[in-house]
């Protein structure tokens, strides 16, 4: 009984991480892609990377329906 419980909570951790793999990873690969692109325009990779975490925060805010 315990062996099935347990294989049961496994199977919906593992489920929930899927579905935070699949709603993260767009979101920090279009952060990776506003960096370079400020990089590319000649920011620094310090003040880049800076934008790009406040996009990543304010993204995920808002796809989780937290307060804006």
């Amino acid at each position: 009984m315990f062996e099935d419980q347990m294989a049961a909570m496994l199977q919906q951790v593992a489920a929930a991480c899927m579905q935070t793999k699949e709603l993260i990873t767009p979101i920090l690969e279009s952060a990776e892609g506003i960096k370079a692109d400020m990089v590319g325009r000649g920011w620094s990779e310090a003040n880049a990377e800076k934008v790009a975490t406040s996009y990543v925060q304010a993204m995920l805010k808002t796809a989780i329906g937290g307060p804006a």
